[in-house]
C-alpha cells in the first residue's frame, strides 16, 4: 500500500512541472508568511515587558507602528501564498481534465461499452478536483505550517527552554489516531467515489431514457434502484466523516493536557518570580499560535488519503490503453477506394459464440453492396470493421489492397461517411451539426447538403432555421428530421466510402422516396458504398446483396439471382417481411396472434411530421 500511494503521489508531480515557476514562487511566499508567526509571541513579550513592566514611553510608540508594518507583511504574503496556489491548482485542474478528454477520444466503441459514461465524467469533475488538492492544497499546508510550527517551536525555546519541552512532548501524540484512521478513510474515498459514479449513471438513464420509464411505468422501480445506490453512498460517508471527525476531538484533549501542564507550571513560576508576566504571557501564546498549524497538519492526513484515492481512480483510467491505435509508421491511403474482406472471423469477448465466421468479400471502387440477414446475423459487426471500431480476430480488411492496420486511424476514417438507424446530434444548431461532416465548409455549403438530403425545407421553417439549438441528442426534432441532418452530414463529408446502417429506417415512405434520391446521388461516381437494410427500395440498385446468417455470408448475388432460390436465405427473409409491401404492415403470422398491433413506420415521436 506505501508503494502505491508513494507511486500515485510522485506521478501526481508531474502535472506540477509546466507551473514549478510559479509554485516555487508561492512557496517563499508560504515560508515567509510561516516564518512570520514566530514574530508574534516576540512583540506580544516586548509589549508587555517594556511598556507595562519598565514604562518605557518612546517604546509605547515603536511598537503599534513596528505591528502594523508587521501585519501588512504577513498580509502581503498571504495574498500572494493563496492566489498563486490557487491558481496553479485550476490550471492543474484543466491540465487534467484536458488530458482525461483527450485519453477518452482515443479510446475504441468497446471502451465505452464496459464503462458507464456518468463515472466517467465524475472521474473528469470531482476526481480531478481533489487530485487539485493534492498538489497545491496540501503541499502547500504542509510546507507553510511545518515551517509556522518551527517557527514557533523554535521561538517558544528561545522564550522558555523547559516550557518548551513539555509541549512538544505531548503535542505529537495527535499524530497516533491521524496515521490508524488515515487509511480507511481512503478506502471510505474511493468508494464513495465510485458511488457518485454510480448514481450519476442512474440519473443519466432516468433522463435519457424518461420515455421508456414512463410507457413501462417504471417510475417506482427506477425511484427504488436510486434510493438503495443513494443510501449505501450516505452510508459510506457519514463512516468517513466519523473517522476524519475523531481526529480534531482527540487532538483537542491532548492539547488541552499540555496547556493545561504549562499553565500550572508556568503560572506558579510567574507567582515565585522566576519569569515575568510579559515572558510567561509571550510562550503562552506561541503555544497557542503552535496549536493551529499542528492541529491543521493533524487533518491533513485525512485531505491526502482523500486525494490519493482520487488519483487512484484517475489513473487507473489513464492507464487503460486503447485496443486500436495507430501503427507506428502509418503508410498514406491509396487512390484506390475497392474494399476486401479475407478470412475473418470476430466475437465479443472470450468464450462467446463467433459474431462473424471466416468472412470473405469483395467490393471493387465504385461499387455497391447490400448485406441482409436476420437480427443478430452480423451485418452491422462486418460493417463495423472497416473503419476499425473494431479489428478482427484472424483475418485481414484492405483498403486499395492494403492492410487498413497500416494506415493512421484519423486517415482511414477521413474515406469514410456513415449514416445509422441510430441518429446522434450534438445539443448545439443545426449549422453546427451539418458542419460535423466538414468544419471549413460555408453556410451555403451547409444548406446545399440540406437541401440534397430534403431537410432544407423543414429547417427553414424553424424559428431560428438553421441556427436553431436542437437539445441533447437533437429531441427537439422528430426522428425523420434527425435522420436527414444526419444524411446531409454525410453529404457534406463526401467521403469516397459510405456505409448505410439503416439510413432511412426513420422516415415515412415520402421521406425515404425523397432521401433515397438523396443517396443516390451522393452514390453515384467512384464512392464505394455499403448497405445494410431492411427494405426492397434500398437494396434492388445494389450491384450485389450478401445473405448473411450466424456470422457467415451464405448468399451472394442480385435480388432477381437470390429471389428465385427455393428455400434459400433470401427468400426466408423476402417471405418474413423483407419487402415493399410487407414493411409497413404486421406479418400475417403475427398479426394472428397480436390483432391489435399497430406499426407506426415514422418517427417515435408521433406529435411531429418526420
Amino acid at each position: 500500500m506505501m508503494s502505491l500511494e508513494k507511486s500515485s503521489y510522485k506521478r501526481s508531480l508531474k502535472y506540477l512541472r509546466p507551473y514549478k515557476w510559479q509554485f516555487i514562487l508561492s512557496l517563499i511566499f508560504m515560508i515567509a508568511y510561516g516564518a512570520t508567526d514566530g514574530g508574534i509571541p516576540l512583540i506580544v513579550k516586548y509589549t508587555l515587558d517594556k511598556i507595562f513592566v519598565e514604562k518605557e514611553v518612546d517604546m509605547l510608540f515603536l511598537l503599534p507602528a513596528a505591528l502594523v508594518v508587521f501585519a501588512i507583511a504577513r498580509a502581503v504574503f498571504d495574498f500572494f501564498q493563496r492566489f498563486l496556489s490557487a491558481k496553479i491548482g485550476h490550471l492543474i485542474v484543466a491540465d487534467l481534465r484536458a488530458e482525461i478528454n483527450q485519453h477518452l477520444l482515443k479510446q475504441d466503441p468497446s471502451f465505452f461499452v464496459h464503462n458507464s459514461s456518468a463515472d466517467l465524467i465524475a472521474r473528469i469533475n470531482s476526481d480531478s478536483l481533489l487530485m487539485r488538492s493534492l498538489l497545491t492544497d496540501s503541499l502547500a499546508t504542509a510546507l507553510r505550517d511545518v515551517v509556522r510550527i518551527i517557527t514557533l517551536i523554535a521561538t517558544a525555546f528561545y522564550l522558555d527552554p523547559l516550557l518548551a519541552l513539555i509541549a512538544i512532548i505531548i503535542f505529537p501524540m495527535g499524530v497516533l489516531p491521524v496515521v490508524r484512521y488515515g487509511k480507511k478513510i481512503r478506502k471510505l474515498t474511493r468508494l464513495s467515489q465510485e458511488g457518485i459514479g454510480q448514481i450519476s449513471s442512474r440519473l443519466l438513464e432516468s433522463i435519457l431514457g424518461n420515455r421508456v420509464v414512463k410507457i413501462f411505468a417504471g417510475e417506482e422501480f427506477e425511484k427504488d434502484r436510486f434510493t438503495k445506490d443513494n443510501d449505501q453512498l450516505s452510508r459510506v460517508l457519514i463512516k468517513s466523516e466519523r473517522f476524519r471527525a475523531i481526529t480534531g476531538p482527540i487532538n483537542e484533549v491532548l492539547a488541552s493536557l499540555g496547556i493545561s501542564a504549562i499553565i500550572l507550571y508556568g503560572g506558579w513560576s510567574v507567582i515565585e518570580g522566576a519569569r515575568t508576566q510579559g515572558e510567561f504571557i509571550s510562550f503562552l501564546l506561541a503555544i497557542f499560535l503552535l496549536y493551529d498549524p499542528f492541529k491543521k497538519l493533524s487533518n491533513l492526513n485525512n485531505n491526502i488519503q482523500q486525494s490519493l484515492a482520487a488519483a487512484d481512480r484517475v489513473f487507473d483510467l489513464l492507464n487503460c490503453e486503447p485496443t486500436i491505435k495507430d501503427p507506428i509508421k502509418p503508410e498514406p491511403l491509396p487512390e484506390d477506394n475497392s474494399i476486401s474482406i479475407e478470412n475473418v472471423c470476430f466475437s465479443y469477448g472470450a468464450g462467446k459464440t463467433e459474431a462473424l465466421r471466416d468472412i470473405t468479400l469483395s467490393i471493387r471502387a465504385g461499387e455497391k453492396i447490400a448485406l441482409v440477414g436476420f437480427s443478430g446475423s452480423g451485418k452491422s459487426t462486418l460493417a463495423d470493421l472497416i473503419p476499425r471500431f473494431i479489428d478482427p480476430e484472424s483475418g485481414t480488411v484492405k483498403i486499395g489492397g492494403v492492410d487498413i492496420r497500416k494506415f493512421k486511424l484519423s486517415d482511414l476514417r477521413s474515406k469514410i461517411g456513415t449514416v445509422s438507424q441510430h441518429t446522434f446530434l450534438f445539443n448545439d444548431t443545426i449549422e453546427n451539426n451539418i458542419k460535423y461532416g466538414n468544419p471549413t465548409a460555408s453556410i451555403a455549403e451547409v444548406k446545399q447538403a440540406a437541401a440534397a438530403a430534403f431537410a432544407d425545407s423543414f429547417i427553414s421553417q424553424l424559428p431560428n432555421g438553421y441556427q436553431t439549438i436542437i437539445g441533447e441528442g437533437g429531441y427537439c426534432l422528430s426522428g425523420g428530421e434527425r435522420q436527414r441532418i444526419a444524411i446531409a452530414r454525410a453529404i457534406l463529408k463526401n467521403a469516397p466510402i459510405l456505409i448505410l446502417d439503416e439510413a432511412t429506417a426513420s422516415l415515412d415512405n415520402a421521406s425515404e422516396e425523397a432521401v433515397a434520391k438523396a443517396l443516390a446521388g451522393l452514390e453515384r461516381g467512384k464512392r464505394t458504398t455499403i448497405v445494410i437494410a431492411h427494405r426492397l427500395s434500398t437494396i434492388q440498385s445494389t450491384d450485389r446483396i450478401y445473405v448473411m446468417s450466424s456470422g457467415k455470408i451464405v448468399q451472394v448475388g442480385t435480388h432477381n439471382e437470390l429471389i428465385q432460390i427455393d428455400n434459400g436465405e433470401y427468400q426466408r427473409l423476402w417471405r418474413a417481411g423483407f419487402s415493399e409491401t410487407t414493411n409497413n404492415q404486421a406479418h400475417p403470422d403475427e398479426a394472428k396472434s397480436n390483432p391489435t398491433l399497430i406499426t407506426i413506420n415514422q418517427s417515435s415521436q408521433p406529435n411531429k411530421q418526420a
